[in-house]
């Protein structure tokens, strides 16, 4: 609607208006004594000329003063944005075979299939009997008196209800929110749509747009953005609300099924979302009821193990629904087709159940297997009843040498828990220790058997060893031909070398440059906790480490399968009081830092803050661990971290020495087992000496599938040269499907060796929670509604959402105004009308 009004600014003041009209009678008066004066100089017509003029000059500049303003105003709807976010995970493609007759009645109904006027009271009888858990009157007597055409009646209603029910029946989640928002005599999207701009998304671990249109295919197919392997509401309600737009959210509409595999999961939504301004609607899509399904919900198995050991892979099931029934789990090897495979059964009695395999480690080499069970009667899904996963068996021991400079609490809880490992082997070197003269001699070595000149030694005494680890020594103790046989052990001999923080000597009493170069982090800096804080009970006492992503995964790191387990459990180990952080070096890679308190630094944090840090030189690699007491991880637990973490850095060290290759290079991939759409990082690292004599050499990494029989190129990646790490070259791909392949470093412009350098990698589906459990979660749903001020609905029910948005527009009001006393036509009548009377006078010579 568009009003029109005149204004005059001037008459809002009563004495501007005095002034204007007293001036203006006063002009007037002059004007008139003018005139009288004038009619005996000129002509009679000409005086009334001059008159008229200057009385019109008068009223014009009456009316300019006046300020006249034409003022328009218009009133226009400004329709609210709604975004409709549509769940299209793997959990989606359920079907719920498990559902009521009355909640399948009520999806037909809401879809538009069954339903009118004149019979939705019956309906509701049908459904309250169902609810009721009665078989229907299917026709009263008031309808049809007769009794045989009643019974006629009866059957005829009962089998189209029952071809309606088995109809929702074969519908998979997806195929419901399909129909409901856009079948039925007038689409829901399409009443939404006359309530609101509606804006279409689908999510899983990541959030896109669509429309309309473009709905349908990608319920049937999501892009890879969508991450359908996983859900993350949190994420997808965070992403509707930061989506642009000049008009107001009125709201977010999930259609889900509650179903998240992010760990967010189990906190709370208030929380996680914060304060929103906008409602979120979620509808649950799915029944009520938990679905009769078996699953392989987790996998624990380790990725490397030694020879002649007993490793135990466990599995936790899912077992909704079969509880008390026996369930066959089987763990086949697949890189040996007719071998007979391991069967366990279990008799669940609850909702998960623990089986747990010994498997022989008696073959060095990598392996396939695959941990399934039977798929059952009336199951819901039969995609999630199997997982396949590879182990990887090395030499039979992993040879480590300590040197400590005394008999520390860590040092003692170290050794003592390497020389249990029954598949690590273990020398110390403690240079001060106590000597009673009871024993012949200390109990352990005080000195390293050293040569008097490290150039003249074939090999440095730590060749043997796969770990050296290096304790709180002073400069005197280590000397510098043991520096430099270190180092030869690093660079040449591809050892790795552990150097941990000590409050005495070790590293900042040290001078050499050997020892220097050798540090993955500069600018020590001492964490040292001495308030009242750590005073109360150990476990609260102390920081702790915060794993960085590059920490997450690495396999040696992992006390728990699943990652947010495995994050959770570093969180509540025992911190420490004291410890030595550092700088990385450019090129180096920190797994662990000191936790911050300001969320916002990220990266810069964890470089300037290293606690757990490693860098590669020459074949070699050094790591440095900036705490002395990873002993008070033993508080309560036992061997259960500490045993752990040690034992799976000494069989990774060893692991990481026996890494294919050669005199010029170390060559493998990062991650020998990934997911499908996880990146595969291929490495290789040069000899120094060799790429100074090669300067311009290229590689490059082919990857063979080798599984299906048919040998065949899958990619070819080129290796670059990393900016911080020049002897690594490396490259990436994350376009590879699942399969096993063979990984062929090849080269141009050097020769580096006769045999060809190969690595294997393994590309699984993922795994993932998403099918761990298909069943809806209306609670989790519930908590989100009622956090942002929103409403949880069932499908039944979404024919009241486009009530819910009647107040998403608003009536906005604009005004514009257009001045006509400075406008330059009124200012243009109004110097012409002097002109004319200064004109008129000069010809006719009056003053």
């Amino acid at each position: 609607m568009s009003l029109r009004r005149q204004l005059w600014h001037g008459l809002e003041s009563p004495l501007w208006l005095g002034v204007l009209l007293g001036s203006v009678l006063l002009a007037i008066g002059l004007i008139a004594v003018l005139h009288a004066y004038e009619r005996r100089l000129v002509s009679r017509r000409l005086g009334w000329t001059l008159l008229g003029l200057r009385l019109s000059v008068i009223v014009a500049l009456f009316v300019i003063l006046l300020e006249p303003v034409l003022s328009w105003s218009r009133d226009f709807e400004r329709r609210g944005r709604l975004v409709v976010a549509v769940d299209a995970s793997l959990s989606m493609d359920t079907r719920d075979v498990q559902a009521s007759p009355a909640e399948k009645l009520r999806w037909a109904r809401a879809c538009g299939l069954i339903g009118n006027p004149d019979i939705d009271a019956r309906l509701d009888r049908w459904l309250a009997a169902y609810d009721a858990g009665r078989e229907p009157e299917w026709a009263t007597a008031d309808e049809e008196s007769d009794a045989d055409r009643r019974r006629q009646l009866a059957a005829s209603r009962r089998d189209n209800v029952q071809s309606l029910l088995d109809e929702m029946e074969g519908l998979s989640r997806k195929d419901l929110v399909q129909r409901l928002l856009t079948s039925g005599r007038v689409p829901l999207l399409d009443r939404l749509a006359g309530q609101a701009k509606v804006e279409l998304a689908v999510f899983g671990g990541g959030t896109v747009e669509t429309d309309a249109d473009g709905l349908v295919g990608m319920l049937r197919e999501p892009p890879d953005l969508v991450r359908a392997e996983s859900t993350d509401l949190v994420q997808a309600v965070n992403s509707a609300l930061a989506r642009p737009g000049s008009a107001p959210l009125a709201g977010v509409v999930l259609l889900t099924d509650g179903r998240n595999s992010s760990p967010a999961e189990s906190e709370n939504a208030a929380t996680l979302l914060g304060s929103t301004d906008a409602p979120v609607y979620p509808v649950l899509i799915g029944s009520d009821r938990r679905p009769k399904d078996l699953a392989i919900a987790v996998l624990d198995a380790p990725p490397t193990v030694f020879q002649h050991d007993q490793p135990i892979v466990r599995t936790t099931l899912r077992t909704g629904g079969y509880t008390g029934q026996d369930i066959v789990v089987e763990l086949e090897r697949l890189d040996q087709p007719g071998s007979d495979p391991l069967r366990k059964t279990v008799r669940p009695d609850g909702v998960t159940a623990t089986v747990e395999f010994a498997i022989d480690a008696e073959e060095l080499g990598r392996r396939r297997y695959r941990i399934r069970t039977p798929v059952l009667p009336d199951e819901t899904r039969d995609d999630n009843n199997e997982r396949q996963f590879t182990l990887q068996v090395v030499d039979d021991q992993a040879d480590v040498l300590v040197i400590d400079g005394e008999p520390r609490w860590e040092f003692r809880y170290l050794e003592e828990s390497l020389r249990r490992d029954e598949r690590v082997k273990a020398d110390s070197v403690v240079f001060r220790q106590p000597y009673l003269g009871v024993l012949p001699d200390t109990f352990f070595p005080r000195s390293l058997n050293l040569p008097p000149d490290a150039a003249l030694a074939a090999d440095s005494p730590f060749s043997r060893y796969d770990l050296v680890i290096i304790g709180d020594v002073s400069p005197q103790q280590i000397s510098e031909t043991g520096w430099r046989l270190l180092d030869r052990y690093v660079r040449d001999e591809g050892g790795t070398l552990v150097l941990t923080a000590g409050k005495r000597f070790f590293p900042r009493a040290h001078r050499s440059e050997i020892v220097q170069s050798l540090l993955p982090v500069v600018d020590l800096r001492e964490v040292h906790l001495s308030d009242a804080a750590q005073t109360t009970r150990p476990a609260d006492r102390g920081f702790r480490w915060q794993l960085t992503g590059d920490g997450d995964t690495l396999d040696w790191l992992r006390f728990a399968a699943e990652d947010a387990e495995n994050r959770a459990i570093w969180s509540r180990l025992p911190g420490h009081l004291w410890g030595l952080t550092g700088v990385a070096r450019p090129g180096a890679v920190v797994w662990a830092c000191q936790p911050s308190r300001n969320a916002g630094r990220g990266l810069e944090w964890e470089r300037e803050h290293a606690l757990l840090a490693q860098h590669f030189v020459g074949a070699g690699q050094v790591i440095w661990l900036g705490v002395d007491s990873t002993w008070r991880w033993r508080y309560l637990v036992g061997d259960r971290y500490h045993h752990r973490f040690w034992g799976q850095l000494s069989r990774w060290a060893a692991e990481f020495k026996s890494a294919v290759g050669n005199e010029f290079v170390r060559f493998g991939v990062e991650r020998p087992n990934i997911s499908r759409g996880e990146e595969a990082v291929i490495r290789a690292r040069w000899d120094g000496k060799l790429l100074k004599r090669f300067p311009d050499l290229k590689s490059r990494a082919r990857l063979v599938r080798v599984d299906d029989g048919d040998e065949r190129d899958a990619a070819v990646i080129d290796l670059k040269p990393t900016p911080e790490r020049p002897l690594v070259f490396e490259g990436r791909t994350s376009a590879l499907k699942p399969g096993e392949y063979r990984v062929v470093l090849e080269t141009e412009n050097a020769k580096v060796g006769e045999t060809p350098v190969t690595a294997e990698l393994l590309v699984s589906e993922p795994e993932t929670p998403e099918l761990a459990d298909v069943s809806a979660n209306p609670v989790w749903l519930g908590q989100l509604a009622q956090a942002t001020g929103g409403r949880m609905l069932r499908p039944h029910e979404v024919g009241e959402l486009p009530q819910l948005f009647n107040a998403a527009s608003e009536t906005i009001t604009t005004r514009e105004e257009t001045s006509l006393w400075d406008h330059w036509l009124v200012l243009g009548l109004l110097f012409g009308l002097l002109t004319t009377e200064w004109v008129l006078r000069k010809i006719n010579g009056l003053p």
